[in-house]
């Protein structure tokens, strides 16, 4: 049966989606995917139209753990029927490290062992090759998507070894990825907050952490919020990626305080409650 693999590098899909939709360097933590339920199944769409071939073996989704939790996105992906979560780590640098050799790894395999006809890989990595070349060697045909213009962002050489290169527009991506622009916090918000320590911790807590929470709501979007809401129906811990700086701005409300663990399970809970309770009302 000829069938396709779709191979994402998710460093290279959310650095090089965030270059196409913003003129300005965009952090991997304020990027996020609007539906990944969504995404995969357009990805699958556009594989299928790429390769001329309706049947799919499955998604790789290369990333890196960069916690000791899977964030939202990667989770929610995980847990989705016909994709396949694989992880490499990151450095000090916050650089991907291994990502690339467990593509290389996967596309060896599949076409050493005849599982595929056709792989699509998101990605712009000279690193890969090689692994192109020994892909082609047992009959698979090997295809670019590159995310926005390939020109810019995908190996000369890698575009030399692809049987085909195509491409993901900036309309394509605007569908798919949220960019949450930090919102900067008045200085006088942070003076009054700062005014209320005096009044006890309990409600001064409380106010800065619907301060924070409604910074957060205002800023991300319905679908994102949605997914996140969708996140808490299977897990009870907030993503890393949110959880970070949820605890970082309450800390800083408070003058810097330092919070106990009670209060940031507090915290965490009120955060989880509102989500659900905006979603609600959406």
């Amino acid at each position: 049966m000829d069938r396709f693999a779709l191979m994402v590098d998710a460093g290279y899909f959310f650095a090089a989606g965030a270059a196409a939709l913003v003129a300005h360097p965009v952090k991997r933590h304020h990027i996020s995917l609007t539906s990944p339920k969504e995404l995969s199944e357009a990805l699958v769409v556009k594989s299928a139209q790429i390769s001329q071939i309706p049947n799919s073996l499955r998604v790789y989704w290369y990333d890196a753990l960069s916690g000791p939790r899977l964030s939202q996105d990667q989770q929610t992906l995980a847990h989705l029927a016909g994709v396949k979560v694989r992880l490499g780590s990151l450095n000090t640098a916050g650089e991907q490290k291994g990502v690339d050799s467990l593509i290389v790894t996967d596309l060896i395999e599949l076409a050493r062992n005849g599982a595929i006809t056709d792989a699509i890989v998101v990605s712009g990595d000279e690193d890969l090759r090689i692994a192109f070349q020994i892909a082609q060697s047992y009959g698979v045909r090997v295809h670019i998507l590159s995310v926005g213009d390939s020109e810019n962002n995908v190996s000369r050489g890698l575009i030399m070894e692809a049987d085909s290169v195509d491409n993901l527009d900036a309309t394509w991506l605007a569908k798919h990825l949220t960019i949450q622009i930090p919102r900067a916090i008045p200085v006088s918000a942070l003076l009054a907050d700062s005014q209320l320590v005096a009044a006890g911790p309990q409600p001064v807590l409380a106010e800065a952490v619907q301060a924070t929470i409604d910074e957060f709501l205002t800023s991300i979007g319905a679908p994102a919020l949605k997914t996140l809401s969708e996140y808490f129906d299977n897990s009870k811990e907030v993503p890393p990626e949110h959880d970070r700086p949820l605890i970082a701005k309450v800390s800083k409300r408070l003058g810097g305080q330092r919070l106990t663990g009670t209060q940031m399970r507090q915290i965490r809970g009120m955060f989880i409650t509102a989500v659900r309770a905006a979603t609600a009302t959406t």
